[in-house]
């Protein structure tokens, strides 16, 4: 059963003018700590990286939470991949309490699924929200 579909578009050039103009504070307010690790390691912060992340931010807020201000932040949701290179959500602080919240009361685990893709200049990220099947 879906839960929430989110997804975002974005033009990177928007990312770049950002970081430009407010440097390590823009990435530092909106960024996870693994992903700032990551991105450092990409061409000096590069704009595609931080773009998709920003836009799966995006996807992600607009697939769990119908209002803005309701235990969910930037930072918190960090997009990271596995040993493949697939892309996969992570959760820490007031984010992962909010969706561990979410599951209580739907009485099962959510399961969150996401695409990132890009023609330059867009990125776009696209996330589904399901009830985790049991095991």
């Amino acid at each position: 059963m879906i839960i929430g579909i989110g997804t975002d578009i974005l033009d990177e050039r928007r990312i770049k003018k950002i970081i430009n103009k407010y440097d390590k504070k823009f990435i530092d307010r909106i960024y996870g700590k693994k992903e700032i690790q990551i991105a450092q390691n990409k061409l000096n912060y590069s704009e595609n990286y931080l773009g998709k992340r920003f836009a799966a931010k995006e996807a992600t807020w607009k697939a769990l939470s119908s209002t803005r201000g309701e235990g969910l932040f930037f930072r918190e949701i960090e997009t990271l991949n596995d040993a493949n290179g697939k892309p996969y959500l992570s959760f820490t602080g007031k984010t992962k309490d909010f969706i561990k919240k979410k599951e209580i009361q739907l009485k099962n685990k959510l399961r969150f699924d996401i695409s990132l893709s890009d023609e330059k200049p867009y990125v776009i990220a696209f996330v589904i929200i399901s009830l985790a099947p049991y095991v």
